[in-house]
């Protein structure tokens, strides 16, 4: 094996530890939130809903303007390859793929967080919670 080629591997592979380091990292940071949240007595699943509902916008939004402007940097490409490749009307081709994808993965995902939030919208409130004090009272009146 050459050297370029094991550079190459070797690269990748740090790559690839930085990556799931940062998963790893993200992950605690999570767990150390979640058990702060706990100690001081607040459930930590009351506002994460919404806050996961914002994200999927959010990462829908970025991962389609993503893909739009990988569609439109490729674009040209279609009038500089040769003929035989670019017979399609428009001079669409193959090389559109790297953009179109997560220009349709960010479609979805910004679909999903109109139509979740209709059906977050259509959930029954949560039940009044009734002090031991007032429940007595009513008790007594019955």
């Amino acid at each position: 094996m050459s050297y370029n080629v094991l550079a190459l591997l070797i690269g990748w592979l740090i790559a690839l530890a930085i990556f799931f380091g940062f998963i790893v990292l993200l992950r605690y940071i999570q767990h150390r939130e979640r058990m702060a949240l706990i100690t001081k007595g607040i459930n930590p699943n009351d506002g994460r809903r919404q806050r996961r509902s914002r994200g999927i916008l959010r990462a829908g939004l970025i991962t389609m303007m993503i893909g739009l402007s990988l569609t439109i940097g490729l674009y040209p490409l279609g009038f500089v390859l040769p003929s035989s490749f670019t017979a399609t009307p428009f001079h669409l081709g193959p090389w559109l793929l790297p953009g179109l994808i997560p220009f349709g993965v960010g479609l979805a995902l910004t679909c999903s967080y109109y139509l979740e939030q209709n059906i977050q919208s259509e959930e029954p409130e949560k039940p009044k919670v009734v002090s031991l004090d007032e429940h007595r009272k009513k008790e007594k009146r019955e």
